[in-house]
């Protein structure tokens, strides 16, 4: 019985040493205002934290800023507080995606515009080698296509996988997507 005991008792031992740091890395969300209140859209906070200077290039686990936070959320007016208050654009989250990445794949147009008036990196790759040209085609949003498009996004990269935004675009949900590509001259 002492046995069995033992090897319950370090179990749960090793489960515990084992879980408590990824558990204590994952409440920088909840530790971090800024990513909060970005994420939230609350203003009066950002603004706040601004003035103390709080920085805006802190990520979570994911490596994830407030800035990507608020692309991916819509946060479009915390993230006006954000960029002219010197908010970095071309920062990535860990798998390379960017927050013009993010705004374009999640089909927030105001967001897109706005950090491509703010110098974000029009064709900047993630990991995949995936731009936010292609985020756009995939998920069908036609207007931040063209909005891509306008602002200079090259037409004739390939992912990592060798598929051209055109081809992500046809398995995409959006046929007027791909007629935008196409008088783009995208092959």
């Amino acid at each position: 019985m002492t046995l069995i005991r033992s090897l319950i008792l370090s179990v749960l031992l090793a489960g515990f040493v084992f879980s408590t740091p990824a558990a204590a890395q994952t409440d920088i969300f909840a530790d971090d205002p800024l990513i909060v209140a970005v994420y939230e859209n609350r203003t009066d906070k950002v603004n706040e934290l601004i003035v103390r200077q709080h920085p805006m290039a802190r990520t979570d686990t994911d490596g994830r800023t407030a800035m990507i936070w608020g692309a991916i959320q819509g946060s479009y007016d915390s993230l006006v507080l954000m960029l002219d208050a010197g908010a970095r654009t071309n920062l990535v989250d860990d798998v390379g995606n960017s927050a013009l990445y993010h705004a374009a794949e999640q089909g927030h147009v105001e967001v897109v515009n706005l950090l491509l008036s703010h110098s974000a990196p029009v064709d900047q790759e993630n990991r995949d080698g995936r731009t936010p040209l292609m985020a756009a085609a995939r998920a069908g949003h036609a207007e931040i296509t063209s909005a891509l498009l306008a602002a200079g996004a090259e037409t004739d990269r390939s992912d990592f996988t060798g598929r051209t935004v055109l081809d992500i675009a046809r398995e995409g949900r959006s046929r007027q997507v791909v007629q935008i590509l196409e008088k783009a001259g995208a092959r």
